[in-house]
């Protein structure tokens, strides 16, 4: 591409949409479009391939230590110059064979144009006429307007069809870079042979690498956590799963609260409140310190001391009215200096004397209240 076909294309873009055009103008155009491109490296295309490539064959030692890390590269690197040596033997001609086959398909194409002399001395100066324009052919300095040959270094179609009026190989005006002597140049050299590691000979310990010495500052340390987007203040990479924050008609920023379930108390099994606020759980502890102060002016036993428990149905209350033992405690008369009733429990079983210390106790705790 021509510099005036880029600025045409431009122009076109810019009555399209004009954000468009003034995005493509902060970059710098040597680094996206061809007719800027450097002559010298003889690429008309940018891409990391090469990287990509090289990437995908260390991707398993990448996550090993740094000598074994750069063993296997090592490796890698020596098995490819022997494998492309011997590629190199085997091929015959004066271009490698990528530029080889590119170079046929631009001959076959110089066919629809059409070279005229323009009359120098040196019989090196074209004019080649075709479609879509025509384009100036100079052999003698190796140039033409479409750029092609001076990016690529293959004579472009412009220029094979001048070639074929003069009698001359294209392969002969390619780029030096894109011929087998500059390709055997490259794999001239090779990796030498390395014993493995145990056979390593041992240096000082002073020459050993240390690691750096690192000062802390005084004071506690800040684990300085990358906060979320929907988080207050902040502003990190990370981008938030959860929906926007909605907002009020003034636009203003509304905050949720976090919806939770109903509670549950532990105590007597209520909803709404827990137990930490129930009125219930609070008038038997405040009956429970009223006995225990009771108890230790009268000189009993405290009353922390019995297990005191709520009755958790009716029935245990309806149990308690049919059971003799409960009518001969309620007979006994409660005065301020009594002493716990005895009750003669020889003839019960186990369970009957288990049921009359709880409702004994029940008792006792509903005088109090």
């Amino acid at each position: 591409m021509t510099h005036q076909e880029f600025r045409d294309e431009m122009d076109k873009i810019k009555r399209l949409n004009e954000d468009a055009c003034a995005y493509l103008d902060k970059w710098q155009r040597d680094a996206w479009t061809r007719s800027t491109f450097s002559h010298r490296p003889k690429l008309d295309s940018i891409c990391n391939n090469a990287c990509e490539v090289f990437n995908t064959k260390i991707k398993d030692a990448r996550a090993k230590p740094i000598i074994t890390l750069l063993e296997e590269v090592r490796m890698f690197v020596m098995r490819t110059i022997a494998k492309n040596k011997v590629k190199l033997n085997n091929h015959t001609g004066v271009l490698t064979p990528v530029i080889k086959s590119r170079l046929e398909k631009v001959r076959k194409e110089s066919k629809n144009w059409k070279p005229i002399w323009t009359g120098d001395n040196r019989y090196k100066k074209f004019e080649v006429h075709g479609h879509p324009t025509n384009h100036v052919v100079d052999l003698g300095k190796r140039l033409c307007t479409c750029q092609f040959w001076m990016l690529t270094g293959i004579p472009c179609v412009h220029a094979c069809a001048a070639l074929s009026r003069v009698n001359n190989l294209p392969e002969d005006f390619c780029h030096r870079l894109l011929t087998m002597e500059s390709y055997k140049e490259t794999y001239n050299h090779h990796i030498n042979p390395i014993p493995r590691q145990t056979l390593w000979e041992h240096t000082e310990e002073c020459n050993r690498p240390h690691a750096p010495k690192i000062k802390r500052k005084p004071g506690k340390l800040q684990m300085k956590r990358q906060m979320d987007t929907d988080e207050k203040g902040g502003g990190g990479s990370k981008k938030s799963k959860a929906d926007p924050k909605p907002q009020s008609n003034n636009g203003d920023n509304v905050h949720l609260k976090r919806q939770l379930g109903p509670f549950t108390c532990s105590f007597c099994g209520d909803k709404g409140h827990t137990k930490r606020g129930c009125k219930k759980k609070r008038a038997c502890d405040a009956a429970a310190a009223e006995a225990d102060k009771k108890k230790k002016n009268e000189g009993g036993a405290p009353a922390s001391e019995q297990q005191l428990q709520q009755p958790q149905d009716d029935g245990d209350q309806r149990d308690g009215e049919d059971n003799p033992l409960v009518q001969s405690t309620e007979i006994a008369p409660a005065t301020s200096n009594a002493q716990p009733v005895e009750i003669d429990i020889s003839q019960l079983t186990a369970s009957d004397v288990e049921d009359s210390h709880k409702v004994t106790t029940y008792l006792h705790f509903l005088n109090f209240l």
